[in-house]
């Protein structure tokens, strides 16, 4: 039981967090890095290390992190091709660096150590199939719970994002919170069709009772994302969902039926709340024009900055310093009011350039293309196939939203990148 309480702790702990402004300030943002550092050192210091060496392959994700974070610290210096940034020089700085904003750009640096902490923690509780499962059960009740108190505080009128009667999730955007809901919505359709074709032959009401929590948190998080009004999230877990039921349609020869009441449970639930007066989503989406007009003019301008520093980019961290830089008469208005690009793509070439947000991408998707294979299989790989989708998410929704800029929601990212690497390599 012990072992059990001690998959559950760091759930809990990006539950609390998100409901704490994501641990989105800087002096938040170090103390929960600190948290995570110390739960992985807590986890190799407990029987829960078990494993350690079943992992592969990690060497290659190892070898790119420490390039990431090699170039980052590269960009601290004066020493990279082209220079210090021109920027020193109109502010008669002596010592220059590539990056414009270097306390920035290590407290990202710091942020990144913090990530892989969580990643190594998500793969050793995920590297024995049955810490795996219980971890994944664990997510869902400590989400189920976390949406429930988000849907409360919503409906109670105190949530920490006020104004235009979306609901947030503790977020001070409503689009993370959509994000985080969205993955647990995935997670939670997974977890249920598990636990429903393990109950087969045990008779409806008893079948109901065993899938009661994932139901249970599948319906809040349905509610919660809906509420949140938040277009591309919607779309992000809808693309995720479809891919999630039909892979697993595509993988089972038999017991195809709990997939499809899956289905008919979510397209219940939302043609519920999306057709009983939900005006705000559906003006939301008649608005759509002219929110695709600012965010074009955001990338086009990000877009440009970006060309003019492609390699090694401005340091990591440095938005806001880039977005005072580039900011006009014409384009003031709607840059003024930003604190990120919308596009993570397109920040991470901006940041870090293409020398440094290469390997991060390769990084991530070395991961994924991982999971996907050890997923392909048949038989007992259903939770593995709601990792990955839980991952097309946020991967979705980041082409125009930041959510991955919010420390607690990139932690449990990384957390779940780590438990789908892993999921089921060793024994037990």
């Amino acid at each position: 039981m012990g072992w059990r309480v001690g998959l559950l702790a760091l759930p809990v702990i990006f539950c609390v967090a998100h409901l704490t402004f994501g641990a989105n300030q800087p002096a938040a943002a170090l103390w929960f890095t600190a948290i995570l550092g110390l739960a992985l050192m807590v986890t190799l210091a407990t029987p829960l290390r078990r494993g350690l060496f079943d992992l592969a392959p990690i060497w290659p994700l190892a070898g790119l992190l420490l390039v990431v974070i090699g170039v980052a610290l590269w960009s601290l210096t004066p020493f990279t091709p082209g220079g210090p940034h021109p920027l020193y020089e109109w502010a008669s700085t002596e010592v220059g660096a590539a990056s414009i904003d270097r306390g920035a750009t290590v407290v990202e640096i710091v942020k990144l150590v913090g990530l892989a902490a969580a990643f190594g923690v998500g793969a050793l509780q995920g590297v024995s199939r049955s810490r795996g499962q219980a971890t994944l059960e664990g997510i869902i009740w400590a989400g189920g719970v976390y949406a429930a108190i988000s849907l409360v505080t919503f409906l109670a009128g105190v949530q920490v994002a006020q104004g235009g009667g979306r609901l947030s999730g503790g977020f001070l955007s409503f689009n993370s919170g959509a994000t985080v809901f969205g993955v647990l919505l995935v997670l939670s359709l997974a977890v249920f069709l598990r636990a429903w074709k393990r109950t087969d032959g045990l008779g409806f009401s008893k079948r109901l009772t065993r899938t009661a929590v994932p139901l249970s948190c599948l319906s809040l998080c349905a509610v919660c994302l809906i509420l949140t009004a938040s277009r591309m999230g919607l779309v992000a877990t809808a693309v995720a969902l479809v891919i999630l039921l039909l892979w697993e349609t595509a993988s089972s020869r038999k017991g195809r039926l709990p997939v499809w009441i899956g289905a008919l449970l979510l397209l219940a639930v939302g043609a519920v709340l999306t057709f009983s007066g939900n005006d705000l989503l559906w003006t939301r989406v008649g608005g759509i024009d002219a929110d695709v007009d600012v965010r074009g003019q955001v990338f086009t301008v990000h877009w440009q900055a970006f060309l003019a520093s492609p390699l090694f980019g401005y340091g990591l961290g440095t938005f806001d310093a880039i977005n005072n830089q580039i900011m006009t008469s014409e384009t003031v208005g709607n840059l003024w009011v930003i604190r990120a690009t919308h596009n993570v793509y397109l920040q991470w070439l901006e940041e870090a350039g293409i020398v440094g947000s290469v390997p991060m991408f390769l990084l991530v998707g070395l991961v994924l293309v991982l999971s996907v294979g050890r997923a392909l299989g048949g038989k007992g790989k259903g939770l593995q196939r709601g990792l990955v989708c839980a991952s097309m998410v946020v991967l979705v929704h980041g082409l125009t939203d930041y959510a991955l800029q919010v420390p607690s929601i990139s932690g449990f990212w990384a957390f779940l990148l780590g438990l789908g690497f892993a999921f089921g390599q060793g024994r037990g």
